[in-house]
């Protein structure tokens, strides 16, 4: 008989987890929506040759708007120079596991369009 109760508890467990499961599902599949609608109005914000970046740095994020051909030197001249980084310091500039290397490069060629999170890197200080 103690074992039909544990049953009944363990299915009607079962139930109200397959329940918060959907619910969930609905909720994810909602914020894919509206994460896709941000993205579109963000698109329309930006001019066709605009990319927003936004670029984590020692001293906090950096949020800014740029040409498409703009040269990675260039983004990391004026991060630096905004954020008030040494500029002894030799700075990388990394998006997702990918260094942006050469810096003579624009954003384009490296693929970056409309918005992307990039991460600004020191990698050794100058003389």
């Amino acid at each position: 008989m103690e074992n039909i109760e544990e049953l009944k508890q363990a299915e009607a467990h079962l139930v109200q987890a397959e329940a918060e499961l959907k619910a969930a599902e609905t909720e994810e599949r909602k914020a894919e929506h509206n994460v896709d609608e941000a993205l579109e109005e963000i698109r329309e914000a930006l001019k066709p040759h605009e990319i927003l970046l936004e670029i984590a740095t020692p001293k906090g994020l950096f949020e800014g708007i740029f040409d498409e051909k703009t040269k990675i030197s260039q983004v990391i001249e004026i991060v630096v120079d905004k954020k008030d980084l040494d500029k002894k310091d030799t700075f990388e500039l990394v998006h997702g596991e990918k260094v942006l290397q050469p810096t003579d490069r624009t954003l384009e060629s490296f693929g970056i369009k409309h918005k992307a999170k990039l991460e600004l890197v020191a990698t050794g200080s100058g003389v």
